[in-house]
């Protein structure tokens, strides 16, 4: 397999952010007079976005103030702790000198995410971001990955989705593309299967 483009998931695939997510859902839960959470606990709860995130712990009634608290807070200061996986860094330069061209596809809002890689010095790197805000639908749907494989310019047989959770393998699946499960990352895969397992990022550097 020979690849063109690598669309990667975010949180828990190109960063280790769950501590700052927990920062700012404990003070969230605090504001609303929530017991807090373990922010080891937010590892497994990961991957879905702020909303789903935030369902755990408010009803509909409260979800939406809830969840304008949370973002807020998260915007505000959106790196305290969150770094690049090991090894990260290096497999965005070897794939740049070798032509491939980079998306990102996440769950996350579209301008924290920005944000985030931007302060990170990683945004360079990237064609498109696209968030979980970005277009009507989000992962598990096919369409984000549709629509950053349409941005790159690549067919779907050239791209390869990159994630640690089930809803990137799924939305993977439905797009066409290869999928390729981040190991390193904060792993929650039950019923999809990767086309292939990747123990550390450097391990994709052999499909260029």
């Amino acid at each position: 397999m020979h690849i063109k483009a690598i669309l990667f998931d975010l949180d828990g695939t190109l960063i280790d952010s769950y501590k700052d997510i927990g920062i700012h859902l404990n003070k969230t839960l605090r504001d609303f007079k929530r017991q807090e959470v373990d922010i080891e606990e937010v590892k497994h709860m990961v991957g879905g976005g702020a909303r789903e995130l935030l369902r755990r712990f408010f009803q509909d009634g409260l979800l939406e103030r809830a969840l304008m608290v949370f973002r807020e807070y998260y915007m505000k200061d959106p790196v305290i702790y969150t770094q690049p996986f090991e090894g990260i860094r290096e497999l965005l330069e070897e794939a740049k000198v070798r032509g491939i061209r980079l998306a990102v596809v996440t769950n996350k809002m579209e301008s924290l995410s920005k944000v985030i890689l931007q302060k990170l010095g990683m945004a360079e790197y990237f064609s498109i971001v696209i968030g979980g805000d970005t277009l009507p639908e989000k992962k598990p749907s096919a369409l984000p990955v549709l629509e950053a494989i349409r941005a790159v310019e690549v067919l779907p047989s050239e791209a390869v989705m990159v994630g640690d959770t089930e809803a990137d393998l799924k939305a993977g699946r439905l797009a066409g593309v290869k999928r390729g499960l981040a190991l390193w990352g904060y792993v929650k895969v039950q019923e999809e299967v990767p086309d292939f397992e990747l123990q550390r990022p450097l391990d994709l550097a052999k499909f260029f």
